[in-house]
């Protein structure tokens, strides 16, 4: 298992996280939809839970859904690279990527639980713990391949099971989803309310070098200045959730608002922007 490094990239860059393609909630009903999105760009990174893998009934749609995303870039002459994530673990055998300066991945490593809300850890939490227990996460130093393992084996401890929930997870319903068991809802605010600070000790230990850290899964877009770095959670495009996209050219990083227009996702606002190598410049909320 590779886990991640450096990688043969065009420039520029963008990066997007959660398409949750194939998911009943993900606002992307069909690939097409993305084509403003990646037009013009050399590589896109596909920042972990692009298509739904880990739920079966799922799956087939899902895969269908990135082989035509696979087709869509290729025809945009595009090259994609794809991150791993908690809902699609097996799309590569990368869990992350070092460009300079700048540290792309998922936010799954993050918390040492990887997905503390989710119904899947509700259910299993003795398993997680005892894997956690056995991998001696806590004692693993600064290497980044023993947590991208541990967090992989907890994902396959965590698959999701069938059931009515998730046969009503489409739209609003989505949302609501969220608010029950009551453990679950408290536990995304206690996320959402500590991911920066998570975010910045988790790359303090095992990026120390990288200045700006891309990463998604948390599904709250933002821009958040932690000691020297910058981090961008670039949000998702399951319903009523907003999403960001993330330029990196020779010169600078720039974030963008994800806009649906017409039935297509286009880049619009500027939310922040950083020169490479050099300080932020500006920021918007």
């Amino acid at each position: 298992m590779s886990g991640g490094g450096s990688h043969d990239i065009a420039w520029p860059v963008r990066v997007v996280s959660d398409l949750h393609l194939g998911h009943p909630a993900s606002r992307i009903t069909e690939v097409a939809m993305l084509r403003p999105l990646l037009e013009g760009a050399g590589t896109v990174v596909f920042n972990g839970d692009t298509c739904e893998q880990s739920y079966g009934p799922w799956r087939p749609g899902a895969e269908a859904h990135h082989e035509a995303l696979r087709a869509l870039c290729g025809d945009l002459g595009v090259r994609p690279v794809f991150l791993t994530g908690n809902h699609d673990p097996r799309i590569s055998e990368l869990g992350w990527l070092d460009l300079g300066e700048v540290f792309i991945s998922h936010g799954d490593m993050i918390f040492p639980t990887s997905a503390p809300w989710s119904w899947e850890y509700i259910r299993n939490k003795e398993r997680v713990h005892a894997i956690l227990r056995a991998r001696d996460d806590g004692g693993g130093g600064d290497d980044l391949a023993h947590r991208y393992e541990t967090v992989q084996e907890l994902h396959a401890a965590m698959v999701p099971e069938a059931g009515p929930r998730r046969r009503t997870t489409d739209g609003g319903k989505y949302l609501l989803s969220a608010l029950w068991p009551p453990e679950r809802s408290l536990n995304m605010l206690r996320v959402w309310a500590t991911m920066a600070g998570r975010a910045e000790r988790f790359v303090a230990r095992y990026r120390p070098q990288c200045r700006v850290f891309l990463f998604g899964h948390f599904h709250r877009p933002g821009t958040w200045k932690r000691g020297p770095r910058l981090h961008v959670n670039t949000g998702s495009f399951m319903a009523a959730m907003p999403a960001t996209v993330a330029e990196i050219d020779s010169s600078r990083l720039t974030v963008r608002r994800v806009e649906e227009r017409g039935g297509e996702f286009r880049a619009g606002g500027v939310r922040a922007e950083r020169a490479r190598g050099g300080p932020q410049e500006s920021r918007n909320a």
